[in-house]
């Protein structure tokens, strides 16, 4: 139980270490030691904390969001270049992480301390911040490699129905119900991902845009879904949602 306690903080801290040391010194050969080890130390630590089978959908949709969650990271540290952005986005993937694990051990090994609905939350954060990292390791792949659409379109499909899988299996969505929705969110984002693409903005201003449509259909489809949608709440989310993009058109540089 204490290795336990204590893999909560000494995975995020090993990973944060890898993660600097690999970005100083942007070596390809310690780049593609360190990415397995990593994966592997993560996948480790989530085995240890999660009372569950690694073939159980429980494990699956429990530890699949921090591993997607560290190779989008991983790609985005690509893109950043050297300063002081690269060492945020370390920090903040360390944190998060540390969060998350922590109210894994709560959650199976300490029930009474755990904050009620703290893994949904959480599960919900990490998904907007998976999204977003993926959507512009997308945009890249396309403007700097020319990759065709079609085939980035098959990647943020994949994982975005891996998102929203996790979504309505962590709030217990019925499976008939589920697929429909599915269907109807991966078809919208799928539409606005190629429209901003040949929009002549850079693709941190696609992904931020597409994070935002993202989050009101996440936001209005899971009110829906859990029988909670109102004209206030969806009036509220509709209101955000434009706030955000006016803000974001409006004060973005457009090439």
């Amino acid at each position: 139980m204490l290795f336990k306690r204590f893999s909560v903080l000494i995975c995020p801290i090993l990973l944060f270490l890898i993660l600097e040391i690999i970005f100083y010194f942007y070596n390809i050969v310690l780049i593609l030691i360190a990415l397995p080890v990593c994966l592997l130390l993560l996948v480790f630590v989530l085995k240890l904390l999660i009372k569950e089978k690694i073939a159980t959908r429980t494990f699956f949709y429990l530890s699949f969001p921090p591993v997607l969650f560290f190779c989008a990271n991983f790609g985005l540290l690509f893109l950043t270049g050297p300063g002081f952005l690269k060492h945020i986005v370390i920090l903040s993937f360390a944190l998060i992480l540390a969060v998350y694990l922590e109210n894994i051990f709560l959650f199976f090994y300490r029930p009474l301390h755990y904050p009620p609905y703290a893994l949904e939350n959480l599960a919900g954060l990490f998904n907007l911040l998976i999204f977003f990292y993926l959507i512009v390791n997308l945009n890249a792949l396309h403007v700097f490699l020319n990759l065709p659409l079609w085939l980035l379109s098959l990647v943020l499909i994949a994982a975005l129905s891996l998102i929203l899988g996790q979504f309505f299996w962590i709030n217990k969505i019925k499976q008939k119900i589920r697929l429909a929705y599915l269907l109807i969110i991966n078809i919208i984002i799928l539409e606005f991902f190629w429209t901003l693409a040949f929009l002549p903005a850079n693709f941190y201003v696609s992904a931020i845009i597409l994070t935002i449509v993202f989050y009101f259909l996440w936001g209005v489809f899971k009110l829906k879904l859990i029988g909670q949608l109102n004209r206030k709440s969806f009036l509220r989310y509709l209101a955000i949602a434009s706030a955000l993009l006016f803000v974001i058109i409006f004060t973005s540089a457009w090439i």
